[in-house]
């Protein structure tokens, strides 16, 4: 990456690109003024118009290096911080000073590729005492104080780095070491109640929040957080078969949150190109839900006179609830506005489920390497999908390219994702007819009926419904001799 062109301060120069142009139109226009969605009073961000005026925000632009993929964005990000404590800041202005970098032909299927490099460097800003965040067009970090309002959309992508503020609790009070570097520098002014009074209420808690975590007192205790973990069983009465409900329910949102971070490495992978790398992230996806379902094995050793010792304790909640299970939903292709809706007040959680909802899915960028490859004709973008084209696309994937193909086993590995979460939701189904028949289920369910039409549902349909237009008879490349890298990889672990 290489510096293409800076400015500093409100006016552009006279031969400032069209790009910069636009990006400052959207530092007056939209940054510096308030808006009825973000859910508080004040601008969008504070530290504009302040900084504009002081002539304290420097604006550059670089070129995106297109085979750097994220990590490459990741460096360049390093490189500004190293430069950030020299540049020349206006004396005074430098707890307002910022810089902002645009990242040139940058692609918009690359732009996911911004929010990973950004999560990967924030501690290291954090360190530094700095703060660091990506906008894009599509960006889908929500506002902290209204989960449905995308605070975070720019024109073009771009990230900026300034010195961390008091008001950055809301965003490093959920990591024990990013936490630490705020205390150390702003934990003075929460004192007691009289010196925190000037604060808003929402910051003091979660400082008091974060203050008060337990520390583990062993290497591997401290690296797992084992006594953490171990100290959040509280189950409401005696019977020991509460225990086994309660431990099993924190163990498949555990589950949960590794398919999660499988399918959205498997995500960028394909943002990339990198088909087989998806697939091998989706192979350890896939066994991951087949270690779900049989969770439900362990459950079904509650008996239903058992299971109504307790069940009563449990109120209405239900897994219906569960956010981590959610968000994976939302990020294998299956976005519901409703579902999200469920979780809009819940502080901490809102945010994470709004992004995996927003963003795009896995089956998106799929879909979109297919469509780069030449399999997949007309546009992938936003709008509604034809059907019949992504059927016929997987179809020529299965009849003509076999399993030499990255593309051939990414559709197996998505399938093999699909089919043990389709498992994993019919042995939910068996397992609740068995426990409690017909009964009502928690949460404002219907039971049995809502699991039944849950069950029938399928993630990537097209690549099911490819299966059923395939010609009869054996395809151009069987008998080639064309071995499997995927599954000879998989071999080589065993």
């Amino acid at each position: 990456m290489m510096m293409q062109n800076a400015g500093r301060g409100p006016v552009s120069p006279p031969d400032e690109p069209g790009d910069l142009q636009e990006i400052r139109t959207w530092f007056a226009e939209f940054l510096s003024r308030p808006h009825q969605e973000l859910g508080r009073e004040g601008s969008v961000c504070p530290f504009v118009e302040p900084a504009l005026r002081a002539g304290s925000l420097t604006l550059e632009t670089i070129d995106y290096d297109i085979a750097g993929g994220w990590t490459g964005i990741a460096d360049a990000m390093r490189r500004r911080l190293d430069s950030y404590a020299g540049r020349g800041w206006p004396e005074g202005k430098e707890s307002i000073s910022s810089l902002v970098t645009a990242l040139r032909d940058m692609p918009a299927h690359h732009w996911p590729l911004l929010d990973e490099a950004q999560r990967r460097v924030k501690g290291e800003a954090v360190h530094r005492g700095l703060m660091i965040g990506q906008f894009h067009p599509r960006c889908p970090e929500p506002s902290v104080w209204n989960a449905s309002f995308a605070v975070s959309r720019a024109p073009h992508p771009l990230f900026a780095i300034r010195r961390m503020a008091l008001h950055d609790i809301m965003f490093l009070h959920d990591d024990p070491g990013l936490f630490a570097e705020y205390d150390r520098r702003f934990g003075d002014q929460y004192g007691d109640a009289r010196s925190a009074a000037h604060l808003p209420r929402l910051f003091v808690q979660l400082h008091e929040a974060a203050r008060t975590r337990g520390s583990a007192k062993t290497e591997y205790i401290d690296y797992q957080s084992i006594d953490v973990l171990l100290s959040l069983q509280q189950p409401r009465t005696g019977h020991p078969a509460e225990m086994t409900f309660y431990l099993i329910g924190q163990a498949k949102e555990l589950l949960f949150k590794l398919v999660y971070e499988e399918v959205s490495a498997a995500r960028l992978s394909l943002v990339v190109d990198q088909a087989d790398e998806a697939s091998w992230n989706l192979h350890r996806a896939a066994a991951a839900l087949g270690l779900l379902a049989r969770t439900w094995d362990v459950l079904a050793t509650i008996s239903p006179a058992e299971f109504h010792v307790f069940r009563k304790q449990l109120g209405s909640a239900s897994g219906i609830d569960s956010y981590m299970y959610r968000m994976l939903e939302f990020s294998l292709g299956r976005k519901s506005e409703a579902m999200a809706r469920r979780h809009a007040d819940v502080a901490g959680v809102a945010e994470s489920v709004h992004r995996a909802l927003y963003r795009s899915s896995l089956y998106d960028e799929a879909l979109g390497l297919l469509h780069r490859r030449g399999v997949l004709p007309g546009d992938t973008g936003d709008g509604p999908r034809d059907a019949d084209a992504v059927r016929r696309a997987w179809a020529r994937v299965y009849q003509e390219h076999g399993p030499a193909s990255d593309l051939f086993r990414l559709g197996e590995t998505l399938m093999d994702v699909a089919h043990e979460f389709g498992r994993w939701r019919s042995l939910h189904l068996l397992l609740v007819e068995r426990t409690i028949g017909n009964k009502p289920g928690t949460g404002g369910t219907t039971g049995v009926d809502w699991l039944r039409r849950s069950a029938e549902h399928r993630f990537f349909p097209e690549l099911w419904e490819a299966r059923s237009v395939l010609p009869a008879g054996a395809p151009p490349w069987w008998g080639a001799g064309a071995g499997n890298p995927l599954h000879t990889r998989r071999e080589a672990t065993a």
